[in-house]
């Protein structure tokens, strides 16, 4: 197949074409609470009681009455006499405190009723067995963690949409939700195209072949895995369409999306469109986007479900999985298509867009570093095939069809990729 740059659709135009045919289904689970990291949330969340459930001792010490407490002093101590009941955590009392009385009790312990403060242990005088003497006035609430102080019982605590991280996971443990409502996350199976690939890392070192390891189709399947989504990994496959087609048909019974990697390039015979098409219609909806790098990029529709043409080259891959698929994943995972994170950076080097496709959305990497206050971001400029150009690279910029040039000093929105973009070993934010 052979691209004339006239030919070439833009990168709005292909996923508005793309919407037409497709009608995302936001499919729902219930997961235990322990597996929910990650997941996004599909109802509110109310709580169903008080955390804490009962108000509790800060320190180790005696529970009582505050105004039993009224008139002590260094001179005329009160005396308490020390309960029988005993303190077991997280076992609420069921005797009720009586005046004149104290209740020993734990960090962390239940106050009886009707108990509302806390002496510590170190603030009293026990006498013999039985009696503390207290020497000043204790305040209503001191040393207590009142019940609901954290959570209120039918207080709002989650909102539909939020994405689970491992401090939500342990308050729905709080609350004792034991399966949680979420989006379910969407399957995105990866094909690799290529006669020319192996998954065997090692094979040229045992035949002394000159494959290509299959990198892209892992790069592609963790990125997936950090944004959310579940990538189903293929094995290569070979440029035989029976063979193609039989692991598309596998893909779209097993997946939400599909991805094919390679096998589609300017000048010749086009194998991966031709078995997309053979499915039947829409089939491939465009093939060949204004994107740079990425421009023999396609998309396609078969049976409902949205199918990716990738192009070999890692940067071109990763630039239409960016524009294209991602927003598709987060889509179908209940969240908004915006981008991920972005921060503003100022730009260290003047940029110029390549004269051949000035007029295409760019996708611009760049090495990110914190100086002082600010961000610096250095671009990163390679060919199409350059993984060391990812390995320089923690961060990317969208660059509109009609900006061709950033001067040095500019400030730019840098978009950082759940597992891309880092800092030595730390996330970028």
């Amino acid at each position: 197949m052979v691209f004339k740059t006239d030919s070439y659709q833009s990168v709005e135009y292909a996923f508005a074409k793309l919407y037409q045919h497709i009608q995302p289904c936001l499919e729902t689970a219930l997961v235990p609470v322990f597996e929910s990291k990650g997941c996004v949330l599909r109802e509110d969340i109310i709580s169903n009681n008080n955390i804490p459930p009962y108000s509790s001792s800060h320190m180790d010490g005696f529970a009582l009455k505050s105004d039993d407490t009224n008139h002590a002093s260094e001179s005329k101590p009160i005396t308490l006499k020390i309960s029988n009941c005993k303190s077991i955590l997280g076992i609420p009392p069921s005797d009720v405190l009586k005046s004149g009385e104290s209740y020993r009790i734990q960090t962390g312990g239940y106050l009886p009723n009707p108990a509302d403060a806390v002496v510590p242990i170190e603030n009293v005088r026990i006498v013999g067995s039985d009696s503390i003497e207290i020497y000043s006035p204790t305040k209503k609430g001191s040393f207590v963690y009142p019940a609901g102080s954290d959570i209120k019982e039918g207080e709002k605590v989650l909102s539909k949409g939020r994405v689970l991280r491992a401090q939500e996971m342990a308050l729905l443990a709080f609350l004792n939700i034991g399966m949680v409502p979420i989006f379910r996350k969407p399957i995105i199976a990866i094909i690799p195209t290529g006669t020319e690939l192996t998954d065997d890392v090692e094979e040229n070192k045992k035949s002394k072949t000159q494959k290509i390891v299959n990198t892209n189709g892992p790069i592609l399947s963790c990125i997936i895995e950090e944004t959310g989504g579940l990538p189903l990994n293929f094995a290569v496959t070979p440029d035989k369409m029976d063979v193609l087609e039989k692991n598309i048909k596998m893909a779209l019974i097993k997946s939400d999306i599909v991805i094919t990697l390679g096998g589609s390039s300017v000048g010749e015979h086009d194998i991966v469109e031709t078995t997309i098409n053979s499915f039947g219609t829409p089939g491939v909806l465009v093939h060949g986007v204004k994107l740079d790098r990425g421009r023999v990029s396609g998309l396609g529709v078969i049976n409902g479900k949205p199918i990716f043409i990738l192009p070999g080259p890692i940067q071109g891959a990763l630039n239409a999985f960016i524009v294209f698929v991602r927003p598709l994943v987060r889509k179908f995972s209940g969240l908004s298509q915006k981008s991920d994170v972005k921060i503003v950076a100022t730009i260290t080097e003047n940029w110029q867009a390549r004269k051949k496709f000035f007029n295409f959305t760019k996708i611009l990497y760049v090495n990110v570093s914190r100086d002082e206050d600010r961000f610096l971001a250095k671009p990163i400029i390679g060919e199409t095939q350059s993984m060391s150009l990812l390995i320089k690279s923690n961060g990317y910029v969208i660059i509109p069809e009609r900006v061709t040039s950033i001067n040095s000093g500019e400030k730019i929105g840098v978009n950082l990729l759940p597992g891309f973009s880092y800092i030595g070993d730390s996330w970028i934010c």
